[in-house]
Order: structure tokens, then sequence, then C-alpha cells
């Protein structure tokens, strides 16, 4: 076995506590349900996922260990994510503003592939999320049993794919709830709440807070 078994064991009890900690690939995922239903959620968490396995690779090849080594490089790629998030919570507000609804939603983008991409670009351009692999899952790696790449890149997928089952009771019921609140007065507000929620995991990022 490539990896050692009580390590392995470790190392799933401490993704099932993380999975369960509200953090911001879980409130973009959120927020993505409420402004467009179940799919968009889920296109969402797959374009988050994409992200999630480039951060893996980089981080089993050593790439995020150089971005953090370069301050430069980590503020630039931080600005970036925080800007994209940033835009993405004010078209939403705009479009509660404009009482548009969910058709407006994020800058007028309803499609599944939107979803896909805009999940995809936030977390990739969150330098953050590959320092966590960097940092995280080392710390379960045993040197003498296979090369640490090998088992990095073993280890890290684990985590997200622990998180699928909580994503499978979290965007039913956003998106029920969000179903609910359209069919009344209340709905043109939720492009609002999208909006405000993505706008505030930029200001997070931009501000610099740990993930």
């Amino acid at each position: 076995m490539p990896v050692d078994p009580n390590l392995l064991a470790g190392y799933l009890l401490a993704c099932l506590l993380l999975v369960v900690t509200p953090g911001p690939d879980m409130a973009f995922v959120l927020g993505q349900t409420l402004a467009g239903g179940a799919r968009r959620g889920w296109a969402a968490t797959a374009g988050v996922y994409a992200g999630v396995s480039v951060h893996i690779g980089l981080a089993a090849a050593g790439v995020a260990a150089l971005v953090a080594a370069n301050p430069a490089l980590f503020t630039a790629l931080r600005i970036a994510g925080a800007g994209y998030l940033v835009w993405l919570g004010v078209q939403g507000i705009r479009a509660a503003i404009r009482g548009g609804g969910g058709e407006h939603a994020t800058g007028a983008t309803t499609t599944l592939a939107a979803a896909f991409r805009q999940g995809f670009v936030t977390n990739l351009l969150n330098p953050k999320v590959g320092l966590f692999f960097l940092a995280f899952v080392p710390l379960f790696v045993d040197p003498g049993r296979s090369p640490a790449w090998l088992q990095m890149l073993i280890l890290g997928p684990l985590l997200p794919a622990l998180a699928l089952p909580f994503y499978a009771l979290l965007i039913p019921g956003a998106a029920r709830l969000a179903g609910r609140l359209r069919a009344s007065s209340a709905g043109r507000w939720l492009d609002g709440a999208a909006g405000t929620l993505f706008l505030g995991l930029g200001i997070r990022l931009l501000a610099g807070s740990p993930r």
C-alpha cells in the first residue's frame, strides 16, 4: 500500500472535520445554488473541484512552494481572485436592485458552463488553496513508504470526495429554499444575497484572511 494505513485513518478523520467546517468553497456553491438552483450549484461544485484538482497537482509537483516563496506572485494571484469574486458580487447585487430575478444573477449568466467556469476560476485564483494542500497533506505522508508526490496525489482528492455527500444534502436543501422564496415577493432578493456572499468572499480574500 503506497500510503500508511494509520496516517490514512487520521487524514480521513481530519478531512471529515474540514468538510463540515464552513469555508469559501461551500459559501460559493451555496451562493450559486441560491441564485440559479440545484443544477447550477452542482455545476459550480464541479468547477471548484476542477480547480482543486489543479492545486493538488501543483502542490505535488512543488509549484505551490514556488508561489509561496514569491510574495509578489502570491499577492497578484490573491488580488486577481478577490477581484473576480467582487465583480460577481457586484453583478448579483445589481441584478437584485433591477429586480431581474435569477435570470440576471451574477452577471446575467445562468448557463451551467458559466457556473462551472466561475467555480473553477475562483478556486484556481486562490493561492491559499494550493498552500493548504501543500501544508496539510504532507502531514500524513510517510517518506519511507513511497514517493511523496505519489502519496499527495492519492491523499489530495480524498478531501473533495468526502465533501460530496455533504454537498448532496446542502445543494438540494438550498435549492428548495430558493424555489420557495422565488415564488414569493422575497424572490428578487436571492440575487442580492448571493451577490453579497460573493462580495464578502472577495473582500475576505483581498484582506488576506486565512482559508
